[in-house]
């Protein structure tokens, strides 16, 4: 039986509502939907399989600059056969192993291919793949692959579990508070990185304008609009305890993981640990 058989006319209705998201907000509607089962698999899917979706698309549109990327929604065939390449690669090489190997996260005792085995698909000829995208992957049929199909496909989840499982929560205004902010920081770090980019590219000319923009990068860290950016930073930390902290009490057991919104909540903490981590002031 296909994927789209499953799917009444409602549930083909959310799940391509999802799937025409961003690619964060698919793989936070997919965790907060299977948290339970696939929850510890949020670091993987935060920090490799979401970020080779991106740069997979950026390939794409022939983007070469994260600041000038604008986060996709789905890739068509040959750039899904290229995002699966990209991932068995990654699990391949050495280096990507230790790494999470000897990160923090990871429970001790275990190693890479223990903790993350669900999450690394398995290598195939480019003639299966397509097949598998076809057949097993295009949940609506479209021609392309969004990343909500592919972790539905890679973690073996029922689209129709995942439609049932969404439609019984409703998202929590804390939440979208703390989203809210957290793109109001994206906005600030995309005016950065673009001024940033801006004064580089003229810095390595020379004369007047080459020596005005290389003095004014050199002042770019204390500026405006790197004071606008901590502005935000701080303002979407405050918004996302406030909903973390709601989250908890939410939670059957006084923990956010299990409130009905676990996805949204890890997601939120970890895209702000990253921001703080490259752009805070004790950077």
């Amino acid at each position: 039986m296909s994927f789209i058989e499953k799917l009444d006319e409602k549930s083909l209705e959310v799940f391509n509502e999802a799937a025409s998201s961003p690619f964060a907000d698919q793989a936070v509607f997919f965790l907060d939907a299977f948290w339970a089962e696939h929850g510890d698999q949020a670091e993987f899917i935060y920090a490799v399989i979401w970020d080779t979706m991106k740069k997979a698309d950026m390939n794409a549109q022939g983007c070469q600059y994260v600041h000038l990327y604008k986060e996709g929604k789905s890739v068509d065939f040959d750039i899904g056969l290229y995002f699966f390449e990209q991932l068995c690669k990654f699990a391949s090489e050495p280096d990507n192993r230790a790494f999470f190997e000897r990160a923090d996260w990871v429970k001790k005792n275990k190693g890479f291919a223990e903790i993350y085995e669900s999450s690394i698909p398995k290598m195939q000829t480019s003639i299966h793949r397509k097949k598998e995208l076809r057949d097993k992957v295009d949940v609506n049929f479209d021609g392309r692959v969004s990343l909500i199909e592919f972790l539905c496909y890679q973690f073996k989840a029922s689209p129709k579990d995942l439609v049932e499982r969404s439609m019984a929560t409703d998202e929590d205004e804390d939440i979208r508070k703390a989203r809210a902010a957290l793109k109001e920081v994206n906005k600030a770090i995309t005016g950065f990185e673009s001024e940033k980019f801006r004064l580089t590219e003229g810095a390595k000319g020379g004369g007047v304008k080459g020596l005005r923009s290389k003095n004014e990068l050199a002042q770019l860290g204390a500026g405006t609009l790197w004071e606008k950016l901590n502005r935000a930073l701080i303002t979407a930390e405050a918004a996302v305890r406030i909903a973390t902290r709601n989250a908890k009490k939410k939670g059957t057991s006084g923990d956010s993981s299990s409130s009905p919104s676990p996805g949204a909540i890890w997601w939120m903490n970890r895209d702000l640990q990253e921001k703080q981590e490259k752009y805070g002031k004790k950077r």
